[in-house]
């Protein structure tokens, strides 16, 4: 009788090999670089595209050995890695015309290109009911109208935006997804904000206004946008999670190598329980945080729904993971309060992500529903 099996694949370990050497010696000496300068890692990207890291044709198991190993070293790489292996159904774009799919969807895998889905509004948040970004339909395809914000990557090649497309429907329904070319006339220039964390992507508004463009430019069924929206999130809260805990684990690791050669009142301070038993407790919930992770990519791949899993990563796993780096810090003493070290870097990058893609109060809300229902939870 076949019992469980937590291990990866001999090729999935291989591949975290093959990614552990390029971000030590590709991205570990440039870490600070994209943070400080507020840079789109472009020089790497694409040299990991040439070292064949992006294979679009992959499982959602290996694209997170990806996102975990590239955010214990560079959090700021991990997240554009991931979106040059195309990852979702919605980065397909279904629908819309191959001579137009095709060159924009090469030019992301080999690094050069990137999309960015713009689902959130200002005055709505991501309550769908609430949104007042419009399309309608006319004889040259379709007119759009939509203030987006929160965007990753505002200054993106091209926009997946989110519409609603049928008057007097609310929440889900009546929405659809449309692809803008960042060239499209009405496209304003992206309003980018000063983000304390996370500055390697470019976060902010893009306003679209009167935007005519073709009406095969749907992407997906039309007035169905939430489903492919939703794979979107569920997924991506995992993926959210591993590179939140890869930058954990990787402080953990270093605080421990520092605990053992760090003496106080003659002994290693490793040798005090206060110490020791707080770094036992990290290593505990980042292996738990990890299995968490891991097994909402691996129902993804089975083709099982994990919408309360991935709203499980998002809420809880960046939460933990900016604890753990903040006892991290605090047991190097002020020198981990510099910026000489990692750690004040790691916990701005991970705070960004207790927000984006839903907020905890959002992803419990989630999972209380999966749990006893919608009609029963607030």
């Amino acid at each position: 009788m076949a019992g469980l099996d937590f291990a990866l694949t001999e090729q999935q370990e291989a591949f975290r090999q093959q990614v552990k050497r390029f971000a030590h010696e590709v991205l570990l000496p440039r870490r600070r670089e994209w943070d400080e300068q507020r840079k789109t890692p472009w020089p790497v990207i694409q040299q990991a595209a040439r070292a064949g890291l992006f294979d679009t044709a992959t499982d959602y198991v290996t694209r997170g050995v990806l996102v975990e190993e590239v955010g214990y070293v560079d959090f700021n790489c991990a997240l554009p890695f991931l979106m040059a292996t195309l990852p979702y159904d919605l980065f397909e774009l279904p629908g819309v015309p191959a001579e137009i799919t095709n060159p924009l969807r090469t030019g992301i895998a080999s690094g050069e290109k990137i999309i960015a889905v713009c689902f959130v509004e200002p005055g709505a948040g991501s309550d769908m009911a609430a949104f007042t970004s419009s399309a309608t339909k006319n004889s040259d395809g379709w007119r759009i109208s939509a203030v987006k914000n929160s965007i990753s990557w505002a200054d993106a090649d091209a926009y997946i935006v989110t519409c609603r497309t049928q008057a007097g429907e609310t929440g889900i329904h009546g929405l659809t997804n449309f692809l803008i070319p960042k060239e499209t006339p009405g496209v304003g220039p992206p309003k980018v904000w000063d983000d304390l964390g996370s500055r390697g992507v470019a976060r902010g508004v893009v306003e679209f206004d009167d935007v005519q463009i073709p009406g095969d430019y749907v992407v997906g069924e039309l007035h169905n946008a939430y489903p492919m929206v939703a794979e979107f999130f569920d997924t991506n809260r995992a993926y959210i999670g591993l590179k939140c805990l890869g930058a954990a684990q990787a402080s953990v690791h270093e605080t421990c190598s520092f605990a053992k050669n760090r003496e106080v009142m003659g002994k290693a301070i490793s040798q005090y329980q206060a110490i020791s038993f707080a770094l036992a407790e990290a290593e505990t919930l980042l292996e738990a945080a990890r299995l968490l992770c891991y097994r909402t990519l691996w129902m993804a791949d089975q083709g099982l729904r994990h919408s309360r899993e991935g709203a499980m990563c998002k809420w809880w796993v960046p939460e933990i993971s900016f604890e753990i780096v903040r006892k991290c810090l605090t047991i190097h003493g002020h020198y981990g309060y510099s910026s000489e070290l990692p750690f004040e870097q790691r916990l701005r990058d991970i705070l960004g992500w207790q927000i984006g893609d839903g907020t905890a109060e959002i992803s419990k809300l989630l999972v209380a529903r999966g749990m006893m229902g919608k009609e029963f939870v607030g």
